[in-house]
Parts: C-alpha cells; sequence; structure tokens
C-alpha cells in the first residue's frame, strides 16, 4: 500500500517530467497525473491546483537534497571532508535527474524563478551542514569570510555549474576544494594520540 510520502514523491517527479514536456504555461493537472501514474482524484486530494503543486514542489526538493547531505555526512563525518562533500552532493544533485536538465535547458526563465524561491531554504540546509565543520577553519576565525558567505558561493557555484555542466564534475570540485584550502577553508586536523607521541 503506497504511503502519502510514497504518492507524493511520484506526484512531484511526474510534475517535473511534465514540466519538462509541456513547460509551465501549458501544464495541465491532467499531464502531471498522467506522469505520475495517479488518478486525477487522487492528485486532487493532495493538490488543490497546479499553482499549490509547483509551490510544495520546490520544498520536496530542497528537504530530498538536505536526506541525501545527511546520508553523505553520516558516511564521511569527518569535518575536515566537509567543504568536499557538501560540494560533491550540490554538483551532481541536480544533474541526476534527466528530467530536471530538460527543463534547465527549455524552460531557463522558470527554473531561474524556481531558483530565487528556493535559494533562502537551500541556504539555510547547507549552512546547517557546514557551519560545524567550517567554525575553526583559519577563514572564519580570522573574519576573512562568513560562513553566509561561503553558503551564497556554494550555492552560485553549484546552478552555474547546473546551467553549464562541467565534462566532470568532480575534477570541478576537487578543484574548489583545493582552492578552499588554499583560502583557509579547512578545519585544523587533530592529530591522534598515536602521532603525536610519535612525533615526540
Amino acid at each position: 500500500v503506497a504511503t502519502r510520502a510514497t504518492t507524493e514523491a511520484k506526484i512531484f517527479n511526474g510534475a517535473l517530467r511534465a514540466l519538462a514536456r509541456q513547460g509551465p504555461k501549458k501544464l495541465a493537472m491532467s499531464d502531471i497525473a498522467a506522469e505520475a501514474g495517479v488518478s486525477g482524484g487522487t492528485l486532487y486530494r493532495y493538490f488543490k491546483n497546479k499553482e499549490d503543486l509547483l509551490e510544495a514542489l520546490g520544498d520536496h526538493f530542497v528537504m530530498r537534497l538536505r536526506g541525501v547531505l545527511q546520508s553523505e555526512i553520516t558516511e564521511q563525518p569527518d569535518p575536515a571532508d566537509r567543504l568536499r562533500v557538501v560540494l560533491d552532493v550540490m554538483l551532481r544533485y541536480w544533474q541526476e535527474n534527466p528530467a530536471t536538465v530538460q527543463l534547465g535547458q527549455l524552460e531557463p526563465g522558470f527554473v531561474i524563478d524556481y531558483i530565487k524561491q528556493v535559494t533562502p531554504q537551500l541556504s539555510a540546509v547547507l549552512r546547517d551542514e557546514l557551519e560545524p565543520a567550517l567554525a575553526d577553519s583559519p577563514a572564519i576565525r580570522l573574519g576573512l569570510a562568513t560562513h553566509e558567505e561561503i553558503v551564497d558561493l556554494v550555492v552560485r557555484i553549484a546552478f552555474s555549474h547546473y546551467f553549464m555542466p562541467a565534462k566532470d564534475y568532480s575534477e570541478l570540485r576537487d578543484l574548489l576544494v583545493a582552492l578552499g584550502g588554499a583560502a583557509g577553508l579547512e578545519p585544523k586536523k587533530v592529530r591522534s594520540r598515536a602521532g603525536r607521541k610519535a612525533a615526540s
């Protein structure tokens, strides 16, 4: 039996595919229902109209991004790796769904408006994940950059990459991490006791 969450996910994914096919102006609730594989009645039980659905779509993808970030950070919890993990997710997240890529190519104006809508939520998610790891970095401690400036830079790079993707996103990620380290955006690495004893 489908849960509310799984049905909503089907609807949101169907809406994204329908948007890529029809564009926002021609998009109808019937198009979304067909792409999502749900009945019209089911669709209207969840969303009263197209505008209601599209507004919720932004929340859905930001929350999904939060889940991906938290999962990756759980697997790689070292604060010294945090900037690389966040950049990795942000550079590939929007490219992993073909409908998202197609929508950006066909309806860039719609996507830019969408980006403006979700940026405050997205920035809050990124700050939650970056701030604890970067608080002790030289750039932050010396006042060379603020958490808000770092988050803003990551968001701008991610969406620039969405519209003009690199051939190999991992090379871009590694370059950005190296530049961040050179700029002092790397926490001090705490040596293990064994390492300290060996050095003494």
